[in-house]
């Protein structure tokens, strides 16, 4: 983005990544495999955020979620790059990229506001688009400072594709699965990804890196600008059910992948008993 735009001030904030023992109560709902909270600006801006990884909670998703994806809808020639690693190192990427994209912003007209107020119901779709594809980029530009293995370089992508799918059967009503479905439809159009003629889809390692870049670029900038008019653009062109996308979530339905998992706690059964 403009280095106009760029944050001065980050405050570095901490990652725990942790095995999930037991949950319950109000923080019950869809199982996350990561957080980075506060959401408060103001709390943000002079405490700065905190991330916890849930470890166990990521691998079984990948194992009962991802690989049954992996299995129906990329093509075989690219199966084997669909790995836990990537997959894992991708969502601390995105768990970073929450916490130092915009939050406070200057407006043309000089007022300071925050882009959650400008944004106001389209900023929880256009800020889990922006950790996810950020994410990706960062991740890219860490292997290319030699700060992450070569090995990523591929199955970064492939396992994001995979992803795709994962998140978008949360519903286009929802911020994950509206967020992704602007990042599938993007990265389709600038043919980074490809419907093969078995309905299987695939990475274009040739123009990837470049559509991943230019998502990014016009996420954080309309963030920047506190733009509501850019975002509800963006938004209504991209968070479609597009024949694509219709036609892996079609396969997936065939085969009763799971939409989600529900943990169960034997350690703290066995507490209890």
């Amino acid at each position: 983005m403009d280095n106009a735009y760029k944050s001065k001030d980050i405050i570095a904030a901490p990652i725990r990544v942790v095995q999930l023992l037991y949950n319950a109560g109000d923080v019950k709902g869809p199982q996350t495999i990561a957080f980075n909270l506060p959401n408060d600006e103001r709390i943000v801006k002079d405490r700065g955020t905190a991330m916890v990884i849930l470890k166990n909670v990521s691998e079984a998703k990948f194992k009962k979620i991802l690989q049954p994806i992996a299995d129906a809808c990329i093509t075989k020639e690219q199966h084997e790059l669909v790995d836990f690693e990537s997959f894992f190192t991708h969502t601390i990427c995105h768990e970073c990229c929450h916490g130092i994209g915009p939050h406070t912003i200057i407006l043309p007209d000089g007022r300071k506001s925050t882009v959650r107020l400008e944004l106001q119901e389209l900023h929880s779709a256009l800020e889990e688009a922006k950790a996810d594809i950020v994410g990706l980029w960062a991740l890219n530009f860490l292997i290319k400072k030699n700060l992450m293995p070569d090995s990523l370089n591929k199955s970064m992508y492939v396992s994001f594709l995979a992803g795709c799918f994962r998140s978008v059967r949360f519903g286009l009503e929802e911020a994950h699965g509206k967020g992704q479905a602007l990042q599938f439809n993007w990265l389709l159009e600038k043919e980074a990804f490809i419907l093969n003629p078995d309905e299987t889809f695939s990475v274009n390692f040739d123009k990837v890196e470049e559509a991943v870049e230019s998502l990014s670029s016009t996420i954080l900038t309309i963030q920047a600008k506190g733009d509501k008019e850019g975002a509800s653009l963006l938004l209504e062109k991209y968070c479609t059910m597009t024949q694509p996308l219709k036609v892996a979530l079609q396969k997936l339905e065939s085969i009763n992948v799971p939409v989600d998992i529900v943990p169960s706690f034997p350690a703290a059964k066995m507490l209890v008993e």
